[in-house]
C-alpha cells in the first residue's frame, strides 16, 4: 500500500471520526440549559458511538478504496477461543481491579450491599430480596442481557471504525505495507497500533467525559484533568485486548463483544461500595486501582512473544535450532 495514500486515508477517517461527534457535543453543550445536560449527554453519546462506523464507510467512499477487508465475517470456527476470551477476560479484569481496591480500602466495602438495595428500591420485592442473590442476577444481566440487547450492538458502531478500519491502516504504516501475518514486522506493528489507537480512542471520548463532569457542580480542575488522563490510560489497556482478539480471530466481532462486556461489567465492583465512588481510584474504570486488572492483562499481551506474533515469528518459535557438530 502506498504510504502517502495510507496516511491520507487515516487522516480522512480521523477527520470524520472526530469532527462530527466533537462538533455535535459542542453544539449540544452550548445550546442546552443546565437541567437538560443529562439529555444532551445521552444524545451526544448516541452520536459518538455510531460515528466511527460511519467514518469507515465515508472514508471508503471519499477515497474510492472499495469494500475489501471489512473484517465483518464472523470466522467463528477459527476464532471461537477469542470470542470466549472477549467474554471472560473483561469480567475477570473488573473483578481483579475491584478486589485490589477493596483490599487496599477495606472501609469502602459495604457488606450490606446498599448499592444493590438502591437498585431494587422502586420494586415491591425489594425488602424480601436477598441482596447477594440480587447482585448475582445483576451480574448475569450485565454480562448477558445488557450486552446482547444494548452494548453489543452499539459497540459495533465504534469497533467497525477503530478495529476494522484504523487498526490495519496504522499497522500498514508501521510495517511499511499491507499488514500480513507473514511479515517479520507484524507483531511490532500490531503492538504499536494497539497503543496508538488506545490514545486516539481515549482522547476521542473527552467531550463526553467533560459533559458528564459538568453535571456535577463540585468538580474541580485538577481532579478533572487527572480523570481525563487516567481514562486514556485505561482505554489504552482495553485497546490492547480488543486489537488482540481482532487480529487473532480475523474478525471485528470479538472486539465488539469484548467492548460490550466491558461496558456491561466494569461498573459491577461499584455496587459493593460504601459511599460515593472515587473517580481517581475506583473501584471501577477509569480509577487508578480499578484499572489494574486491565493493565495487567494488557502488559501480559504486550510482552508475550506469541500474543501478536505473525506466522513468521510463530514458525521460528515452534522450530528449535539444531546444532550441527562435526562427527570427526
Amino acid at each position: 500500500m502506498d504510504s502517502q495514500l495510507n496516511t491520507k486515508r487515516i487522516l480522512i477517517f480521523l477527520a470524520f471520526a472526530f469532527g462530527i461527534p466533537w462538533a455535535a457535543a459542542l453544539v449540544l453543550y452550548l445550546t442546552v440549559g443546565t437541567d437538560d445536560l443529562i439529555k444532551a449527554l445521552t444524545l451526544a453519546n448516541l452520536i459518538f458511538v455510531t460515528t466511527p462506523a460511519l467514518a469507515n464507510v465515508a472514508t471508503r467512499l471519499v477515497t474510492r478504496e472499495g469494500w475489501r477487508r471489512l473484517w465483518l465475517w464472523p470466522k467463528f470456527r477459527r476464532g471461537w477461543p477469542f470470542y470466549l476470551a472477549a467474554i471472560l477476560l473483561p469480567f475477570l479484569a473488573a473483578i481483579v481491579g475491584g478486589a485490589i481496591f477493596y483490599l487496599i480500602f477495606p472501609g469502602s466495602f459495604d457488606p450490606n450491599l446498599g448499592g444493590v438495595r438502591k437498585l431494587y428500591a422502586p420494586y415491591s420485592v425489594a425488602d424480601s430480596t436477598n441482596p447477594w442473590l440480587a447482585l448475582l442476577l445483576i451480574t448475569l444481566q450485565a454480562a448477558l442481557l445488557r450486552w446482547l440487547l444494548q452494548n453489543g450492538l452499539l459497540s459495533m458502531g465504534e469497533e467497525f471504525g477503530w478495529r476494522a478500519y484504523l487498526l490495519p491502516k496504522l499497522m500498514g504504516g508501521f510495517t511499511g505495507g499491507e499488514p500480513t501475518p507473514s511479515s517479520s514486522l507484524y507483531a511490532a506493528g500490531a503492538r504499536k497500533a494497539a497503543l496508538l489507537i488506545g490514545l486516539i480512542w481515549g482522547v476521542w471520548h473527552w467531550p463526553l467525559i467533560i459533559m458528564g463532569m459538568s453535571i456535577d457542580p463540585t468538580t474541580t480542575l485538577i481532579p478533572a484533568l487527572a480523570t481525563l488522563g487516567l481514562y486514556v490510560v485505561s482505554v489504552c489497556a482495553l485497546s490492547v485486548l480488543l486489537c488482540w482478539v481482532t487480529l487473532r480471530s480475523g474478525s471485528v466481532w470479538p472486539a465488539s463483544i469484548g467492548h460490550g462486556f466491558v461496558n456491561g461489567t466494569s461498573g459491577l465492583p461499584g455496587l459493593l461500595l460504601k459511599g460515593p465512588a472515587n473517580m481517581l481510584l475506583g473501584p471501577g474504570l477509569p480509577g487508578l486501582v480499578g484499572m489494574l486488572g486491565y493493565l495487567a492483562l494488557a502488559l501480559v499481551l504486550l510482552f508475550s512473544r506469541k500474543a501478536f506474533a505473525g506466522e513468521k515469528e510463530a514458525r521460528s518459535e515452534r522450530v528449535p535450532a539444531v546444532a550441527v557438530t562435526n562427527p570427526s
